[in-house]
């Protein structure tokens, strides 16, 4: 948005700013970028103006598909902007994939060389925001290497939220929809070796969109996105019937549920459908549907909720397509029987799923 008053983070900072940063030759580097755009009807734009920084919409740590987490505050927050509601089962933010409910979609994927000074961060090919154009959203990520422990210090201005996480950690909390204020900021004393670094923005309203980073320090690319962010096609009913006939069992992706919960969402519609005519057309074929979940979070915990999510899929068969429930038991497993490491996005992704097994 364009202002003509300048809102200055950290007011501290504004006047001097001193950073015991790496000696580097090419400071800034590059960064990996993926671009999604959010529809006009997306429910999270189009809002209020906050006028300033709102901190805390956010958790402190990313999410275990390396997303911005909403915070309590961030779902029920009653400033101009409204509340922020597109979120996966683990309340990441959905801005950066398309595997939610809100047709976001992704654009472009570019590693783009530091410092940015994007002025009109429209989507791409667009003159403006809102509208057909939709709302611009992105997320960089690259590494950097300290020789010794040390502070290190960038840059940053944004026009709407932007957030920046160094391991994971956040370390910049520049959400809100605001006018750009470039700042200096620092983070302190962070140990010898490689680090992470990420940061997210989005665009949110319809007056301008802007974004400013430089840094003190070289940041190169990973060799590949780390993140799986693009929703996997339906699975059809043919495959799901091959795939049982060939194993007797199928993980099924694209059944999704609101966060914390058993409540399936709207987008699950279609995978389900699927699921429905592989049952109708073999009338004597009997499943048991299975929950399983990665290993974030309390176990027991979770093999009550991946239970809750296994009936609740059962229900959903039996209410909508009419399937008999006695050809349908459920079981919850939680975390207990991944089908990939639990150490990267990727593999959690894949452990979390609603897999059919023949009776």
């Amino acid at each position: 948005m364009i202002r003509t008053r300048r809102l200055f983070a950290f007011a501290a900072f504004a006047v001097a700013f001193v950073c015991v940063c790496p000696s580097v030759a090419g400071a800034n580097g590059e960064l990996r970028g993926d671009y999604f755009v959010l529809p006009a009807n997306h429910p999270d734009v189009g809002h209020g103006i906050d006028e300033t920084i709102v901190r805390g919409l956010v958790e402190k740590r990313l999410g275990p598909d390396g997303l911005p987490v909403v915070t309590p505050f961030g779902r029920t927050y009653a400033g101009a902007s409204g509340p922020i509601s597109d979120v996966n089962a683990s309340g990441e933010l959905m801005w950066y994939a398309t595997s939610g409910k809100h047709g976001t979609r992704h654009v472009k994927s570019v590693v783009e060389t530091l410092p940015f000074n994007h002025d009109a961060f429209y989507p791409p090919g667009q003159s403006g925001d809102g509208g057909g154009a939709g709302y611009l959203t992105a997320h960089w990520s690259g590494s950097f290497t300290l020789p010794r422990a040390q502070s290190i210090g960038f840059n940053l201005g944004s026009d709407d939220d932007s957030w920046v996480f160094v391991d994971g950690t956040l370390v910049v909390d520049n959400g809100g929809v605001k006018p750009l204020a470039d700042a200096p900021f620092t983070v302190a004393r962070l140990a010898a070796g490689t680090h992470r670094f990420d940061v997210f923005y989005a665009d949110r309203h319809g007056v301008g969109a802007k974004l400013h980073l430089s840094t003190g320090f070289t940041v190169a690319p990973p060799r590949a996105p780390q993140v799986a962010r693009i929703a996997p096609a339906v699975p059809t009913a043919a495959k799901l019937r091959a795939a049982i006939a060939a194993t007797g069992h199928v993980a099924v992706y694209g059944i999704h549920f609101a966060f914390d919960s058993a409540d399936i969402t709207s987008d699950s519609s279609a995978v389900l459908a699927e699921v429905a005519k592989v049952l109708r057309d073999d009338h004597v074929l009997r499943l048991r549907i299975e929950g399983h979940t990665d290993s974030a979070g309390d176990a027991a915990y979770n093999r009550d909720l991946s239970l809750r999510r296994a009936d609740a899929v059962k229900a959903y068969l039996e209410r909508h397509f009419g399937i008999a429930g006695g050809r349908l038991t459920t079981q919850g497993f939680g975390p207990d029987r991944p089908v990939a490491t639990n150490a990267t996005s990727e593999g959690r992704f894949k452990n979390r799923r609603v897999e059919l097994v023949r009776l």
